[in-house]
């Protein structure tokens, strides 16, 4: 299928596609390949490629065939193409192919840019190909760490986001205490089950157990078990999460939300690796790695005697914090592909894709319930939508629940007037509102507020 410069960028993930100057080779190139890639093998005149190019998602590798009639080692414009689509991205794998090349045409290849040089009648080529555009997938699609057992795909390119992952790629080998931060929905398990498959305990058990499902007489007797006979019902001796995690990870999900008097013994857990079972008078040795998370403010929470300080001091000891999804906008389009990829799977379609306009609309939501919240509402739109491609009817996003922080905002402002006039508004809400605060604390003397608010008296009378 030949393509064309589009104005507007699909949001399609195109395997590869094929340029150069021969047209029959390039057809015949296509129809070996198609049966063997794994998507559509996209056809592009070499004048148009850079446009092509620039018009998806992602493409998964350029393959280019050279005019075998040429004189040059490697003809012009095709070496002006190879140049052209270094500049545009770096990363993008592009590969010269054709039958009998010489040791000049293949070094000009190299030297122009090409990342290889293989033959078209070689067996191998399908086989070469797919493991590019497997690689090159795997890096559009944001994935953060190698694809080893047991790691869940964590993804993003925002450099918040590369800076996590060196981050939990340097921790995962020691046994330090980890203690996750962010808000709901941003994917803190995630990076907990990552930093367990990078850690020597990978071949332990992970075990996570959120403290805010559970009711507090019931989470103590989670956590380490009980002995047979320790309370009324326990007819048999059962461990805990503790025990069950035993060489692996201990994942303490919403630790914010555990009750003063167990934290106790968490650190003593922390401390000394012993705990007691309920009932029990032996006491247990825990080999375990303790990670945590929360999206409260712990060093608030102990400031208020609402959370043990030495117990945050103890949990904190390498702090991660995760980025809420309005701060990585440059990710959403690829955390959402991944989910419709998934969701396709699961929902037995051949196929599944998110149109531009969709897309943008995805993009310009402020998701407070973050990743989750995208999920949620791709799996939505996925099952009631009328054709394999999602458009913009077919998502809700402010319909269902409204953002809260606009709704605030939506109390003070006009949300809808032009720019200046909003932020003027703004600008009144919040003079009015910090006005207020300091003649509330000076107890109604005027210039004991203009003082605080650094500004005279007069400036304040006339702000009022």
């Amino acid at each position: 299928m030949k393509v064309s410069a589009s104005p507007k960028k699909s949001a399609r993930f195109v395997p590869l596609l094929v340029s150069g100057p021969g047209e029959v080779a390039r057809a015949r190139l296509i129809a070996s390949l198609a049966p063997r890639i794994d998507g559509v093998v996209e056809d592009a005149p070499l004048s148009e490629l850079v446009a092509a190019v620039k018009s998806f998602f992602v493409v998964g590798a350029v393959v280019l065939i050279p005019d075998s009639s040429a004189d040059e080692p490697l003809d012009t414009s095709l070496r002006e193409s190879v140049q052209a689509l270094a500049a545009h991205d770096r990363a993008l794998p592009v590969v010269i192919a054709a039958d009998g090349l010489s040791s000049k045409q293949v070094a000009a290849a190299f030297r122009a840019g090409a990342t290889d040089v293989l033959f078209l009648d070689d067996a191998a080529l399908p086989h070469a190909l797919a493991a590019l555009i497997q690689r090159r997938a795997s890096r559009a699609a944001g994935q953060l760490f190698e694809d080893i057992p047991g790691m869940p795909r964590v993804i993003g390119s925002a450099h918040s986001m590369r800076e996590l992952a060196t981050l939990i790629e340097r921790v995962s080998p020691s046994d330090a205490t980890v203690l996750i931060l962010g808000e709901s929905g941003t994917g803190k398990e995630l990076v907990a089950r990552a930093i367990h498959a990078l850690s020597s305990r990978r071949r332990g058990p992970f075990v996570a157990i959120n403290c805010a499902a559970i009711p507090e007489t019931l989470l103590e007797n989670e956590l380490f078990g009980h002995e047979k006979g320790a309370y009324t019902g326990a007819s048999s001796t059962a461990i805990g999460k503790v025990e069950a995690a035993e060489k692996g990870t201990l994942f303490l999900d919403e630790i914010g939300e555990m009750p003063l008097p167990l934290q106790s013994k968490i650190l003593r857990l922390l401390q000394d690796h012993t705990y007691d079972r309920i009932g029990g008078t032996k006491t247990k040795k825990a080999d375990v790695r303790i990670v945590t998370a929360t999206n409260r403010d712990l060093k608030e929470d102990a400031a208020h005697k609402r959370f043990r300080e030495d117990l945050y001091y103890r949990l904190s000891v390498v702090p991660v914090t995760l980025p809420a999804l309005r701060n990585r906008r440059d990710d959403i389009p690829l955390i959402a592909q991944a989910i419709v990829e998934r969701l396709a799977k699961n929902l037995g379609r051949p196929a599944l894709r998110i149109s531009s306009d969709a897309m943008q609309r995805l993009v310009g939501y402020r998701w407070p319930g973050n990743v989750r919240e995208l999920e949620n509402e791709l799996e939505r739109a996925a099952v009631l939508a009328h054709t394999e491609e999602i458009g913009p009817n077919d998502l809700e996003l402010r319909s269902r629940v409204e953002d809260p922080e606009r709704q605030a905002w939506s109390r003070l402002v006009d949300l809808n007037a032009p720019l200046a006039e909003t932020v003027a508004m703004a600008g009144e809400a919040v003079s009015r509102l910090r006005i207020a605060m300091a003649l509330e604390d000076s107890g109604g003397d005027r210039a004991a507020a203009a003082e605080s608010l650094g500004i005279t008296p007069e400036q304040l009378e006339g702000r009022q």
